[in-house]
């Protein structure tokens, strides 16, 4: 796995203390970071940002939060729920692009790389790997304004898998998936200003602060650690 050979390669350099070396990642993240801690358990920490568990569930939902978010009516709600039926059964009889277009067509932009990749990695579920990392501290974060990850299912899985002493979740009822701001995400120009003369400010109030503490919480800021992540 590429991920546990980039842990490596840094372990090895002048300068990185190998002991506190752990994992960011965000969204399908969610599948990679568990893989990787359960498989090394150097690992020091994990921070999981608006992280997946199952991939057919996460799509599901995703699927139907924009479709509520757009206003869809229940006829297209309906048609898109039979396209991704479809889909599903292709996916799980080995089908190829070719067959998917021939039966879906193209609703979503699917091209050949993409179904290669889906095809590869739709039965992706986090709950095993997450049971066999179970010592390491795991900071899960939240955001209210989710439309890609259902963070309902999400929270549940976590803290049923995981023992309460090495998990700690954090909520922002008024981020988005990425954990911007739900304001600032919708406007497009208060975005690109708060981006360009305020780029720390893009992020919901309190998110790189608490990171910094779950670091050296965790043993793993060292004493010369910035005051927050990414300074």
């Amino acid at each position: 796995m590429v991920t546990l050979a980039a842990v490596a390669w840094a372990r090895g350099r002048p300068g990185i203390d190998g002991r506190r070396i752990g994992l960011w990642g965000a969204s399908q993240a969610g599948w990679v970071l568990p893989k990787v801690a359960a498989k090394d358990p150097r690992i020091r920490f994990v921070i999981a940002v608006s992280p997946a568990v199952n991939w057919l569930r996460q799509g599901r939902y995703n699927l139907l939060a924009e479709l509520h978010r757009d206003g869809a009516g229940k006829r297209r709600v309906q048609e898109a729920m039979r396209r991704r039926e479809t889909t599903v059964r292709l996916l799980r009889r080995g089908a190829t692009y070719a067959e998917y277009r021939a039966a879906v067509g193209d609703p979503d932009g699917v091209t050949p790389a993409p179904w290669r990749f889906i095809s590869a990695n739709y039965t992706s579920d986090a709950v095993a790997d997450l049971r066999a990392m179970r010592g390491t501290p795991v900071l899960l974060v939240l955001a209210g304004h989710d439309v890609n990850v259902d963070v309902t299912e999400t929270q549940a899985v976590y803290r049923e898998v995981l023992p309460a002493s090495t998990l700690s979740v954090q909520h922002y009822p008024d981020a988005t998936h990425s954990l911007v701001d739900h304001a600032t995400e919708r406007s497009s120009l208060r975005l690109t200003a708060t981006a360009v003369l305020a780029p720390r400010k893009l992020y919901a109030a309190g998110f790189l602060d608490r990171q910094t503490r779950f670091l050296r919480e965790a043993g793993a800021s060292g004493a010369d650690a910035p005051t927050s992540p990414g300074r």
